[in-house]
């Protein structure tokens, strides 16, 4: 499960958040841009610090600012894809995957990748580059090195803006099916209602800068 209470102030902006996520859930954070949804979810990935709050992962606590906890990001065992992709233009797709492994890829590594790349459609692409990719085949293996370390949580970071709208409603039918695979809390940035219906097993909604205004099942 994962838990989420915090606060942050800046320019005139503030963040003042609380909700939970549990495992094998699908939970939106819905709202317009500048909202606080990609602050949050950077927040719980470590690459932001709220001011006031707590953040818990599987009953770990990653962050808590009275007790002065801050786990850095490589040490939270979190997934989290942003919504350029981020992948490495050097690596080929495999490559990408690899370091997203780690240490764990010297183990069972390759089993474990041939695996994922036929569940997402990315057989016969493991040797290209980025820049050889279409916008969804990016997305999948984007996704794929997030998860493959078996993270405690997923983070999804405007999955779909980057690709078309055909390409967009197909590549929801198929991560959202895949995703279900995952008994792990997931949590999915969006602007889009379309994402909001496809994928939402929970919906939190942000508006303006009071961020927690539902929170409900979808």
């Amino acid at each position: 499960m994962l838990k989420v209470k915090i606060a942050k102030s800046f320019q005139g902006f503030q963040l003042n958040t609380e909700w939970e996520v549990k495992n094998g859930e699908i939970a939106v954070l819905f709202g317009p841009s500048g909202s606080g949804k990609s602050l949050s979810i950077r927040s719980i990935a470590g690459l932001e610090k709220p001011d006031q709050g707590f953040i818990e992962i599987d009953q770990r606590l990653v962050f808590e600012s009275q007790k002065g906890v801050d786990v850095p990001a490589r040490e939270r065992n979190v997934g989290y894809v942003p919504q350029n992709y981020a992948l490495f233009p050097h690596m080929t797709v495999v490559e990408n995957i690899m370091f997203g492994m780690g240490k764990s890829y010297k183990e069972n590594g390759r089993v474990i990748l041939q695996e994922l790349l036929s569940r997402v459609g990315l057989e016969g692409k493991q040797n290209k580059y980025p820049r050889q990719l279409s916008g969804g085949e990016k997305q999948r293996a984007a996704l794929l090195r997030a998860l493959a370390r078996n993270p405690r949580v997923l983070l999804l970071d405007e999955p779909f803006s980057a690709v078309d709208i055909p390409v967009r409603n197909i590549l929801r039918d198929e991560i959202r099916t895949f995703l279900k695979t995952w008994h792990i809390p997931i949590v999915l940035v969006t602007h889009d209602p379309q994402d909001l219906e496809v994928m939402a097993t929970k919906v939190i909604e942000y508006r303006d800068n009071l961020l927690t205004l539902s929170n409900c099942q979808a």
